[in-house]
């Protein structure tokens, strides 16, 4: 099969989680993303293995279950044969025991829900994930997340220099509160598109208020968004003038030969290459920091006010 004939997928965004899940949990559900209900439907109970795939299990505990008596019941004929009497009755009795012990062990662990279920029972409604959303809502939180993983990733990141910015919990804060708005507005979308004629005609005045409220909403999210994707943009600008400083900087330290050698020939040529050198990283030097006033703006307005 060639790459032509494969059907090729539309991307999805990855589940978002409530800041308080904590991250043991969110590695659980990753995991094992079956587990996970959608938010607009009711909590889950938390499975085990026997209620969720009854026909397998009940047959692998058959199985067991034979296994484990025939090899109970051949450890305890043998002991028979090679103890005296007495001591190998108390043996075979001890094996059938031990044998019958491990049996239990295994329906009590089938009975018991997984760790997985309960993580999932007990944080619904604090993930979201691809099922929460409609399409156009889907291809809105892709931006937001291409937009924070962009920010993630910058070189001004990992070096610290947006480090009173908090990316770190501003950003993941705001993805979950996107994700929210957007799987509420999915919920309500979907049973605006679902009125009939005849409650148009009725309720006209109050539909038309919600179609209202839906558009001032997805609007407000699209500038939430944009806004998110302006951080990112302003991110990636700072990182391309920080490596042009590098470069200016290891033209610097590699040109002393050259400055040198001019310098031998014209002390004054030579001079004046070191300024012009100088003063290039200067002025990047200082629009860095002026990209970075401008980042540190627009971040601490993507950060919720003290009063909020």
């Amino acid at each position: 099969m060639t790459a032509s004939d494969e059907t090729v997928r539309p991307r999805v965004p990855a589940t978002v989680f409530a800041p308080e899940v904590p991250q043991e949990d969110r590695k659980l559900l990753l995991e094992s993303p079956e587990v996970m209900v959608q938010a607009s439907l009711p909590k889950p109970k938390p499975r085990s293995d026997l209620r969720k795939s009854p026909t397998s299990t009940i047959g692998y505990l058959v199985k067991f279950f034979v296994a484990d008596a025939f090899f109970s019941l051949l450890i305890a004929g043998f002991l028979d044969e090679v103890l005296p009497d007495g001591p190998d009755t108390w043996a075979a009795y001890a094996v059938c025991l031990l044998g019958l012990l491990l049996f239990l062990v295994l329906v009590l662990g089938s009975s018991l829900s997984s760790s997985e279920s309960d993580a999932a029972s007990k944080h619904h409604r604090k993930y979201l994930q691809p099922a929460d959303w409609d399409v156009d809502a889907q291809q809105m939180m892709l931006r937001a997340q291409d937009a924070v993983q962009a920010v993630t990733d910058a070189e001004v990141t990992r070096l610290g220099l947006l480090d009173d910015i908090q990316n770190d919990v501003v950003l993941p804060e705001q993805l979950w509160d996107i994700g929210q708005v957007l799987q509420k507005l999915t919920v309500l979308r979907g049973r605006h598109r679902e009125l009939g004629a005849e409650t148009l005609s009725v309720l006209g005045d109050t539909v038309a208020r919600q179609a209202d409220a839906l558009r001032m909403t997805e609007q407000a999210m699209e500038r939430k968004v944009a806004t998110l994707e302006k951080y990112a943009v302003q991110v990636r600008s700072a990182d391309a003038l920080l490596r042009a400083e590098r470069a200016v900087e290891q033209v610097q330290n590699d040109d002393d030969a050259y400055v040198e050698l001019l310098a031998s020939a014209e002390p004054a040529a030579g001079t004046a290459l070191i300024q012009d050198l100088s003063e290039d990283a200067t002025g990047l030097r200082e629009q860095l920091r002026q990209r970075l006033d401008a980042i540190r703006a627009t971040g601490q307005a993507l950060a919720p006010s003290p009063e909020a």
